[in-house]
């Protein structure tokens, strides 16, 4: 009898444990495969960071972004907004304003 008590201390890997241990291991690999392609991508950037302060037209680029950011922003507030405008209309108008045509 004291062996049939050993026995039962040490339960056997089974189907379902070895399922589990794949599973364990599969979800470890995805974790440090997704993990590999964050940091892969934070030193990517930091690299694009780097050559951006570097470059000497920096306030001219950033004075264009801001620009853009602007711009995009009265889209999105026209597009959800109560009125909104052809987009290709509004630009058309904003080219002959600038040009100085008859409809300005």
């Amino acid at each position: 009898m004291p062996e049939q008590g050993q026995q039962r201390d040490t339960p056997p890997l089974g189907a379902a444990a070895q399922h589990t241990a794949a599973g364990l291991e599969q979800a470890l690999l995805l974790a440090v495969g997704a993990a590999d392609l964050v940091l892969d991508h934070v030193r990517q950037a930091a690299e694009r960071g780097q050559g951006l302060l570097r470059r000497s037209d920096l306030r001219e680029l950033l004075a264009a972004g801001v620009d853009e950011l602007r711009t995009r922003g009265e889209l999105a507030a026209r597009r959800v907004g109560p009125e909104t405008d052809n987009y290709l209309e509004l630009m058309a108008c904003r080219a002959v304003r600038r040009a100085g045509g008859p409809h300005a």
